[in-house]
């Protein structure tokens, strides 16, 4: 995982997978951004993931969950196709902002 910033805007791309024993990793780092009090947008790129499974989605909500708190925005970005459908199986696309199985776009 590799974190960045640009102002009040905060980046963190995700590589390999996310379970239970890469979660701690980015549960970490989000956590600091979103504490930080800099950060009003949390963008997550997850070009790099490979693998998600349920503690991964988990970990996903609740990091969304903890931004919303925050009056930090929340986005995913670049997930590949093998990610994206976990997240549509488990009902969670709309969530997260992604386009749904049937191709459509996300409501606003």
């Amino acid at each position: 995982m590799h974190s960045t910033a640009e102002a009040e805007r905060s980046f963190l791309a995700l590589t390999g997978e996310l379970d239970m024993d890469s979660g701690g990793e980015l549960r970490r780092h989000a956590e600091a951004e979103l504490t930080g009090g800099r950060c009003r947008r949390l963008t997550v790129d997850m070009s790099g993931v490979t693998f998600i499974d349920s503690s991964g989605l988990g970990l996903l909500i609740e990091i969304r969950r903890l931004a919303l708190a925050s009056e930090v925005m929340f986005e995913m970005v670049n997930v590949p196709s093998g990610p994206a459908r976990v997240i549509g199986i488990a009902g969670l696309a709309e969530t997260f902002g992604l386009p749904s199985a049937d191709g459509s776009s996300p409501a606003p």
